[in-house]
């Protein structure tokens, strides 16, 4: 193994735990939200101790700081190596401009703010919530899918004994 392919390897690793904690808050969580108010009393007691923004608040920013270091190590050898990590790297500060620009807001209200809304705009804004995360999901999976294609190549052009940093597929 080399550090082009274990910093991608965490980076894919990374990537994967983000998007299971968000398939797991869009399956778990976000169906608990609606029947606001008290669906939101009871979330408010659960997260008493701590939240999933604790996790995300370490991971989204380890999985991009592996995702550059992936990039830096892999950025010279294949250039499609290097776009993809790239583009992947885009994509997980995109989830996290849909996290602060939309969901953070939206969090405010389910989870801190009293809850003084009619329930109809608390249902309304969890659905808005749960809808957004979805997107997020998307732009998490696109990343990873990027990773790992990636990961493919690096272990494809690394083999001992194989034409390196070929083009064509043909030579493999």
């Amino acid at each position: 193994m080399n550090l082009r392919m274990i910093s991608t390897a965490i980076a894919l690793a990374l990537s994967a735990m983000l998007l299971g904690a968000g398939v797991y808050e869009s399956v778990v969580v976000a169906p608990n939200l609606s029947g606001a108010p008290p669906s939101l009393e009871h979330a408010r007691g659960f997260y008493r101790a701590t939240n999933p923004g604790m996790f995300f608040r370490v991971l989204a920013p380890s999985t991009q700081i592996f995702l550059l270091l992936a990039l830096v190590c892999n950025w010279g050898p294949v250039p499609v190596t290097r776009w993809r990590l790239a583009g992947a790297m885009a994509l997980a500060i995109l989830g996290d401009v849909v996290t602060f620009k939309f969901h953070y807001p939206r969090n405010a209200i389910l989870f801190s703010d009293p809850l003084t809304l009619p329930a109809a705009d608390l249902d309304r804004i969890a659905r808005e919530w749960a809808l957004g995360n979805y997107v997020r999901i998307a732009v998490i999976l696109t990343a990873m899918v990027l990773v790992m294609v990636s990961m493919i190549r690096i272990a494809r052009d690394t083999v001992p004994g194989e034409p390196r940093y070929s083009s064509s597929s043909s030579a493999r």
